[in-house]
């Protein structure tokens, strides 16, 4: 399955935020979740993941894994891929 994680950072620690993506992409993720890449973003949110985990307590147990107190808001979206409709 696939998931998208929105990361919205606290603005008194933005500036940490490369920092922060980057620390995500060292952290070595459950064997059963793919980190295909991680993004920032200008917008709304300012960081995205992009993962393949098997089911959503897999999903949600990896975001646990990469957060971290500057962030203070992560939305976590499932992704169908269009074939799949």
């Amino acid at each position: 399955m696939l998931f998208l994680a929105l990361l919205k950072v606290s603005a008194s620690r933005a500036g940490d935020l490369p920092s922060f993506l980057k620390r995500i992409k060292a952290v070595t993720p459950p064997s059963n979740v793919k980190v295909h890449q991680v993004y920032f973003l200008f917008g709304q949110y300012d960081g995205a993941v992009l993962f393949d985990a098997p089911d959503l307590p897999s999903a949600k147990d990896f975001i646990v894994r990469i957060s971290i107190p500057a962030v203070y808001k992560i939305e976590a979206l499932p992704a169908i891929p269009v074939e799949e409709l």
